[in-house]
């Protein structure tokens, strides 16, 4: 098999940014390990899309502005202790994860990208900015958890572009982690399973060679290709017991611990709107019978897939005590 040794040393690089951001103890360390993984990260983002050089200025400039932010925190924490610290800081992360209010580039970009860059920027890029929020309070992150629940919760209900629609399921996410984000163990967890739910639906769709949501009627791949489908599907949703709904579980359990009713609420009540509308995705690629019914040797390759969620139900009885 061939392997692309620029591509290799790239995504070596970019990893080797995450590490040391991740272990710096200084924050120019840690502005240094973020700048590492950008400028890796940004050569890897090249398609032959027409609009890919556009979006890989678009991000340079949006992830620099974010760095420019970092810095500029930096300088006043030496000059002296201020409350703009903390604001700085939380806005320039807030920016480079994509969060609500600054999510508008996510959607901007991830169009360009093919479905495996699209999984490192919603995964791998996103770890280093999440640690380092981690030093924030998080009654300064109250504002843009309820701001992201509420819009893209609501977003993803008129898309067809299943790009976009991982971009609002990735910003509704984040404010999920947010809520988690003074809890580290719980924010691995929860990082963890949406990184593999995240990479299974991508293989799959991969494989089915679809980029919107009428193509899952028309779609002629095997029967027990579109099943896995349909459950990661209702697990990218949190549909209970699927492994996706253990993240809200944690969440939940953590807001129960700290009286926290009224986000509670919200989470309910949002979560059913994504649910709603993944499970809508999961029924259209199901209404229609496939020329080819019978097992195959390549559908043996999505077995894990079906496995992996179907098999969580143990796994939630023993995260409830957890938090």
């Amino acid at each position: 098999m061939f392997i692309n040794s620029t591509k290799l040393l790239l995504s070596n690089t970019m990893m080797i940014g995450v590490i040391m951001t991740i272990c710096s103890n200084n924050w120019i360390s840690m502005w240094m390990g973020l700048e590492i993984t950008l400028m890796s990260f940004i050569p890897l983002m090249q398609t032959n899309k027409s609009m890919s050089a556009e979006s890989m200025i678009k991000y340079f400039i949006i992830q620099s502005v974010a760095s420019t932010l970092m810095l500029m925190m930096v300088l006043i924490m030496l000059i002296g202790v201020s409350m703009m610290n903390e604001m700085l800081l939380m806005i320039s992360m807030l920016i480079k994860v994509g969060s609500a209010p600054f999510h508008n580039w996510v959607l901007m970009i991830i169009e360009t990208l093919s479905y495996n860059q699209m999984w490192t920027m919603l995964t791998i890029i996103k770890i280093p900015p999440l640690l380092i929020l981690y030093q924030i309070n998080i009654n300064f992150l109250m504002m843009p958890i309820v701001i992201g629940m509420i819009i893209s919760s609501l977003s993803c209900l008129n898309q067809t572009s299943l790009r976009k629609t991982l971009g609002y399921s990735s910003i509704y996410n984040i404010s999920l982690m947010l809520i988690t984000i003074n809890k580290f163990y719980i924010l691995m967890i929860f990082m963890s399973i949406y990184s593999i739910m995240l990479i299974m639906f991508v293989k799959i769709t991969n494989s089915m060679k679809i980029s919107f949501i009428n193509q899952l009627i028309f779609n002629e791949k095997m029967t027990f290709t579109k099943i896995n489908l349909w459950i990661n599907m209702l697990s990218m949703g949190g549909f209970p017991p699927m492994m996706g709904f253990i993240n809200k579980l944690l969440v939940i359990q953590l807001l129960f611990v700290n009286k926290n009713i009224m986000l509670v609420m919200l989470i309910i009540l949002t979560s059913m709107l994504v649910m709603l509308f993944y499970m809508r995705l999961a029924f259209t690629s199901m209404m229609t019978n496939t020329m080819s019914m019978k097992w195959s040797k390549n559908s043996k390759s999505y077995l894990f897939v079906m496995i992996f969620n179907l098999a969580s139900f143990p796994v939630l009885i023993s995260m409830t005590s957890i938090t």
